[in-house]
């Protein structure tokens, strides 16, 4: 512990690494949705809003907004 009473950077980066080997021994990670997949978008550009992006997707923001306001809304990647 430092002076402010909090564990260093170094600690909390091993107590984190043995929880996940603890948890992939006890076969926590297992069987978890998606597994095997490839990830969606690996290949893009790097995009801050990309997480607003595939919220207005999933969502169907667009399809609201459109309802609401009478035209035609998309979002494109």
């Amino acid at each position: 512990m430092n002076a402010n009473g909090r564990f260093s950077a170094r600690v909390t980066e091993l107590v984190a690494e043995n929880r996940i080997r603890t948890a992939i021994e006890e076969g926590k990670f297992d069987n978890l949705a998606g597994s095997g997949l490839p990830l969606s978008d690996i290949d893009e550009p790097y995009d801050p809003d990309w997480w607003v992006k595939k919220w207005i997707r999933r969502e169907q923001v667009g399809q609201i907004l459109a309802e609401r306001h009478g035209r035609e809304w998309s979002w494109s990647r």
